[in-house]
């Protein structure tokens, strides 16, 4: 018996854990050192649930930073549009170039951070004495609202990141007491074999098998989560 790999998934702990238990209760002599086994399992609901409100936080946070990228594209294209219309389609014309003095294609589709420095570029020229009271007014309007909710939606992101670290360390800290736990009893095991004559045999009864073929299939954390763990 092995400690596992931190980088597997909390669901293999939880089988070796469920397998150790019932066979340390499944004999009377063993029975006294299941307790520390059922503590941990009875911890695994609320680590497992961790697990997910945190992966859940982290994917919704992304998914609210997807619609408010593809909003503040949209803002900063039609202010785009109304500076050609301002300029009546003369690119050359500095109160175009000074908004946008490189093609559409290279100021939006960018990250929501990025996107979001843009706009707020786009909106302090805007001040610039080139424009007129209204013009300003109209394409800071279309761009204060989507900024706000842009910034809005990233500080959401950076708590839902921070959050899903702060579940990572716990699901860690599980998973090093199950390790723990499982060596406490193989060496307690260990010593009960000795003094009742019975070969390592009967300890590895104890631990869950796993065949080559099953644990190449047994699905792992993924490389990002791996690093954060590590």
């Amino acid at each position: 018996m092995r400690a596992i790999a931190l980088s597997r998934s909390i669901l293999i702990f939880w089988e070796d854990l469920v397998f150790l238990e019932a066979a340390l209760l499944a004999d009377e002599e063993t029975k006294t050192l299941a307790a520390p086994v059922t503590a941990l399992l009875e911890e695994f609901s609320g680590v497992l649930k961790t697990d997910l409100d945190t992966r859940r936080g982290v994917l919704q946070a992304f998914a609210r930073a997807g619609v408010a990228d593809t909003l503040l594209d949209g803002g900063i294209r039609k202010v785009f549009s109304a500076a050609l219309y301002l300029v009546s389609q003369d690119r050359k014309r500095s109160e175009f170039t000074t908004l946008f003095s490189t093609h559409i294609g290279d100021v939006v589709r960018h990250a929501l951070k990025r996107q979001l420095e843009v706009a707020e570029e786009i909106a302090g020229k805007l001040g610039l004495p080139l424009y007129s009271d209204s013009f300003r007014a109209e394409q800071r309007e279309i761009l204060a609202p989507l900024v706000d909710k842009g910034k809005a939606v990233l500080a959401d992101q950076h708590k839902a990141e921070l959050s899903r670290m702060e579940g990572r360390i716990a699901i860690r800290t599980w998973k090093q007491d199950a390790n723990a736990v499982r060596l406490s009893v193989q060496g307690q095991l260990t010593t009960l074999a000795a003094k009742t004559h019975r070969n390592r045999a009967w300890v590895d009864t104890f631990f869950l098998q796993r065949s080559a073929a099953a644990t190449a299939e047994e699905p792992e954390e993924t490389e990002a989560e791996g690093e954060a763990e590590a």
